[in-house]
């Protein structure tokens, strides 16, 4: 079963952060909502009162001009007004806060205007403002031809306004409520909660930016010093503020068990290391001596009995030399140096390489084809010759051993300024895989009487001198590359 992939630390913090900006903004809608609704409700309540007593004080100017015997359209003006002000007044005490009177659309005049000094609080009639009388005529306007009442609501400055009008003979009937009350009624009443909410929001998404960004800055932190504590061992990640610094200690702390787990390691790796070439060096020193001990005791039976030769101590002599080509390999793999690098002719080092190991290979019936050109063995190279013959020593029996009988080690060259190329091929097949990467460890050998020297100082003699030793395996064969230049560099030089 596949796990569905994780999600990454951004992407929880940008789905956070959409979640506390939607809340934040279904705040915002519910407090408009609510101020709306309740504004509605204020001008809806006082458009209904406007209406209400523009309809009684029209019904009452209906009934005051239905007496035949005294009609009022006969009086003077200032009795009409008189007149029309007795039924407004007593009207609009029973409607507080509310003003009114007709308009008479004929001559453009307002007539019984009244505000009872009752119904707001004992002052006295206040005359109607230029945007009052304005509101009138858009009032009267509206109501003209209307079948029922009509009204109209505002925002004047700070002042709600609202007003009704009703169509009644010759006039019509008006009435006003004008309130100073803020823009939003529920923000006026409750505003320090309102703001409290929007505090507390703008706080939330802020704290949750904060946390994202603490967050992120603190994991890009330990991601870097993760980065460079794959390469600087000694590298410790700085101290962090809240529970991810708890994780970076934790991360300081498995670095010191690594590097301290890691120096224990090297300890036995060198414990190792000592103890292969102990053994080593033991094994490949034992076999010499014995010799040289079993031909000493031959020789001292000899000189006993009056009948010693020079063979023995012909013997003892290379067995000698024996022990010290073991020792000079040995010192050669540690500290290669190359006191004969010179410039010098190639074709006397591939010479003297086959003519080693010549007989070896006669032995096993394998053919030595030497395939070096002519133009290759002319040239000359910057080199150690006798380093350099005993790479080829090296490579020419590991080849004569890997080949079998019958087979043939095929050496060739080409010169590709500024290297020497050398290529050694055995019919020897194919090295196992988990020998591949082992061919050029010290004491890492196959063979039952090796130790595992000679491709290891090969190596590092090539090194030295500024080229590479590497081998190509197929089930044909296998073929070494020694790569050297042909010129000194200056960094070598120095």
């Amino acid at each position: 079963m596949r796990l569905p992939a994780p999600v990454s630390f951004r992407s929880q913090a940008f789905i956070i952060g959409a979640a506390a900006l939607a809340v934040f903004a279904l705040a915002a809608l519910i407090v408009r909502d609510a101020v709306f609704t309740t504004e509605g409700r204020l001008i809806g309540d006082a458009r209904r009162r406007c209406a209400a007593a523009a309809l009684e004080i029209r019904k009452q100017y209906l009934d005051r001009i239905a007496y035949a015997d005294d009609p009022l359209h006969e009086l003077p003006p200032h009795a009409q007004d008189v007149s029309l002000k007795g039924i407004t007044s007593t009207v609009l005490l029973a409607y507080p806060g509310i003003k009114g009177g007709l308009f008479i659309p004929a001559g453009g005049a307002v007539l019984g205007y009244s505000f009872p000094a009752e119904a707001q609080g004992g002052a006295q009639d206040a005359p109607l403002t230029d945007k009052e009388s304005e509101a009138v005529r858009l009032l009267a306007a509206q109501a003209a031809g209307a079948d029922g009442p009509v009204t109209y609501w505002t925002w004047w400055d700070a002042d709600l306004i609202v007003g009704a009008a009703a169509e009644g003979g010759e006039a019509v009937v008006w009435t006003l409520h004008r309130a100073p009350a803020p823009r939003y009624p529920m923000i006026g009443a409750n505003h320090w909660l309102l703001a409290a909410l929007v505090f507390s929001s703008l706080l939330g998404v802020g704290g949750i930016i904060s946390i994202w960004y603490r967050l992120h800055s603190g994991v890009v932190s330990i991601q870097r010093g993760l980065h460079r504590l794959e390469t600087d061992f000694s590298f410790r990640l700085p101290s962090i503020r809240g529970d991810l610094g708890r994780v970076a200690l934790d991360i300081n702390g498995m670095a010191e068990r690594r590097m301290a787990l890691e120096e224990k390691l090297r300890q036995q790796d060198r414990l190792a290391a000592l103890g292969r070439v102990v053994g080593g060096v033991a094994h490949e020193v034992r076999n010499p001596l014995n010799s040289i001990k079993l031909t000493l005791q031959l020789l001292e039976r000899r000189l006993k009995k009056g009948l010693a030769a020079s063979g023995e101590i012909t013997e003892c002599m290379e067995e000698i030399d024996r022990l010290d080509a073991i020792v000079g390999r040995l010192l050669a793999f540690g500290r290669p140096a190359m006191a004969n690098r010179k410039p010098q002719a190639i074709a006397p080092v591939f010479d003297q390489a086959l003519r080693m190991v010549h007989e070896p290979a006669m032995a096993k019936g394998v053919r030595l084809e030497n395939r070096v050109p002519a133009a290759v063995n002319a040239a000359v190279a910057d080199i150690d010759a006798p380093q350099v013959v005993q790479v080829l020593i090296n490579l020419l029996l590991n080849a004569v051993e890997a080949s079998p009988a019958g087979g043939a080690v095929a050496v060739s060259a080409a010169v590709e300024p500024p290297h020497l190329l050398v290529s050694i091929a055995d019919e020897g097949g194919r090295i196992p895989d988990e020998v591949r990467p082992h061919v050029f460890d010290a004491y890492y050998t196959t063979k039952p009487e090796g130790n595992g020297l000679g491709l290891a100082v090969s190596r590092e003699i090539a090194v030295n001198h500024g080229g590479r030793l590497e081998f190509e395996s197929e089930d044909a064969g296998t073929v070494f590359k020694l790569t050297l230049p042909l010129e000194r560099s200056s960094a070598d030089a120095a």
